[in-house]
């Protein structure tokens, strides 16, 4: 049998509804791993909101952050990958003057998160991800960063954001991650080109990798993958890139697609 990695998303996907991992998803993989099979995490979250899920399944292998900018390392605690994104002075006069209590806007930095208006929406997102927004730094203005998030109470909202970005010219990646969601991200960042790195770094040969997602933000990693597998509630989008669809993730979706494997 080859060797296999597996790699999922977290929220919508690994996650349940009170963003935790069931203990038969916890179970599946703890056996799915002691049995020699490589496991990892792929998402739009920062390592403070990822680290706690790593101890809890004893991680070893590389993780992709912030969708695909970053690949963190839980063995040496190093990034090992990284894409930075630089925005003009104009565009962020831009997109700071078009800011309203109806979005949350949040900005990722050298392993931290800011925020210029810690409105109920970033709040909101905070305690979903267990992170603390810094104060608003200047800097961010003229230094490179990680991504941007912007969060809207409206989905439909998120296209004036989306139209502020292209009309700019700026040479990035957007995605929206979640319904609500829309991201910035550096040019070349994606879970997709994230996970070709990462089995280009493990060296495995005939290595097998086997994807797992629900939202935009992982059909990239869907089409990397040489297995592509949806959740039951996955973007329709995504089920139509994906090899297989499996259940809900509040059915135990990674614990489902691991027996069917060890079966």
């Amino acid at each position: 049998m080859k060797p296999l990695l597996i790699v999922t998303d977290m929220d919508g996907t690994l996650l349940d509804g009170n963003q935790q991992i069931s203990s038969e998803n916890e179970r599946a993989i703890r056996s799915f791993i002691q049995s020699g099979g490589l496991f990892t995490l792929a998402t739009g979250r920062m390592e403070a909101a990822v680290i706690p899920f790593i101890r809890q399944l004893d991680i070893t292998t590389p993780v992709i952050l912030y969708n695909g900018a970053r690949i963190y390392c839980p063995v040496t605690k190093e990034i090992v990958y990284e894409k930075l994104l630089t925005v003009t002075a104009s565009l962020w006069q831009t997109i700071l003057e078009a800011l309203t209590n109806e979005f949350g806007l949040l900005v990722y930095a050298e392993n931290d998160v800011y925020s210029p208006v810690p409105n109920h929406i970033v709040r909101e997102h905070e305690h979903k991800e267990g992170v603390r927004c810094k104060p608003w730094n200047e800097t961010l203005i003229t230094n490179p960063i990680t991504k941007i998030l912007v969060i809207a109470e409206v989905p439909e909202q998120l296209h004036s954001f989306e139209k502020i970005v292209m009309d700019s010219g700026l040479s990035c990646e957007t995605v929206y991650s979640e319904q609500n969601y829309f991201e910035i991200l550096p040019e070349g960042a994606s879970k997709g080109t994230a996970l070709q790195v990462l089995t280009e770094m493990l060296q495995i040969k005939e290595l097998h990798t086997i994807a797992v997602g629900d939202n935009l933000n992982d059909i990239s990693m869907i089409q990397a993958a040489d297995t592509g597998i949806a959740v039951a509630n996955a973007h329709p989008e995504l089920k139509a890139q994906a090899d297989q669809v499996t259940v809900h993730h509040e059915q135990h979706a990674i614990a489902q697609i691991i027996t069917e494997l060890m079966s």
